[in-house]
């Protein structure tokens, strides 16, 4: 795990605490297993590294002692002009630039996608950041942006989202190196969620709700219940007691896009359990989520996710 000064200590910690529990737990089921993984902290200079929270670390190595045998390079986010130090620094640029294809993956947590994009490492691939950070990653025009997944993998190169996404990450870095089990065993110790897909959304459609005015909080919660209906403009500025144009700019206005994207969202974000957890036909589960077709789920899933049902299937589905 790269370090550096102001670091986000949980970055650093989450991730590693996740490792180091999956080495525990794979000894504890079978004692005498050899170890899972070697953990260990760089830095451009050996001596205290203070972190955001004030918390010091400790490096093992400087980063230009790293083994040549090295399995997986981890970049942490930082706090306040952190990133901006890290980005600037072009000893620190050119060192991940040059270590990164002589390791079998590498990865970021939370704003370390902006280092990996300074050193070219994300040109050509999607990647993922903290939602605050994703406007700055978006100014690298080689890189693919997925504003709102929780970590992405593409090829060697993984990214996610802020602070226990690093851990998600981690724990799907642990199953697809020793298997599924002894993730979710791990998951459970952690007392985390079990299987947290890395397509799942950031944000909680559940929780926007909780700011809007009270009729458009309602009008939420009823179309999250009831995804089968018909739910254009019509129907719902009907619902509203509005005509369909007021609507729509009151709509606009408080949920910052459009009455058909917002639903087509929740439609979405109702089909992705269905896909990961069950074997229903993306015929039936289309049904079940009100697409009026298969062709317009996946239509939807290419806009909203960049993948299709049968390919997020495959990414997340339960074995």
């Amino acid at each position: 795990m790269l370090v550096y000064d102001d670091a986000q200590s949980l970055d650093v910690n989450g991730p590693l605490e996740v490792f180091a529990l999956a080495d525990r737990q794979a000894r504890e089921d079978d004692p005498g297993h050899p170890p899972l993984y070697h953990l260990r902290l760089v830095a451009q200079r050996l001596g205290p590294v203070t972190t955001a929270s004030g918390l010091r670390l400790m490096p093992d190595l400087r980063c230009e002692d790293l083994p040549a045998d090295t399995d997986t390079l981890l970049v942490c986010g930082g706090m306040g002009d952190a990133l901006d130090r890290a980005r600037a620094n072009v000893d620190l640029v050119a060192w991940l630039r040059d270590a990164a294809p002589r390791v079998r993956r590498v990865a970021s947590v939370c704003s370390g996608a902006l280092l990996l994009a300074e050193a070219g490492i994300l040109d050509g691939r999607q990647a993922t950041t903290h939602w605050r950070d994703v406007k700055d990653l978006q100014r690298y025009p080689r890189v693919r942006v997925l504003p709102d997944a929780i970590y992405t993998r593409d090829g060697p190169v993984w990214t996610c989202a802020g602070i226990t996404a690093g851990m998600d990450l981690a724990l799907a870095m642990v199953a697809a190196d020793h298997g599924l089990p002894l993730a979710l065993k791990v998951a459970k110790r952690m007392v985390m969620t079990s299987k947290r897909a890395g397509g799942q959304s950031q944000f909680s459609d559940q929780l926007e709700a909780l700011d809007l005015p009270d009729p458009l909080a309602r009008l939420a919660a009823w179309i999250r219940a009831n995804l089968r209906a018909t739910l254009g403009v019509a129907q719902l500025a009907q619902r509203l007691h509005m005509s369909p144009r007021q609507f729509g700019r009151r709509f606009q206005a408080a949920f910052g896009t459009t009455p058909h994207t917002y639903v087509e969202r929740l439609r979405v974000e109702a089909a992705k359990p269905l896909l990961e957890s069950s074997d229903k036909d993306i015929k039936r589960i289309a049904a079940e989520c009100g697409f009026p077709s298969a062709e317009a789920m996946r239509r939807a899933f290419a806009r909203q996710l960049g993948v299709s049902p049968s390919d997020y299937r495959t990414r997340f589905g339960m074995p």
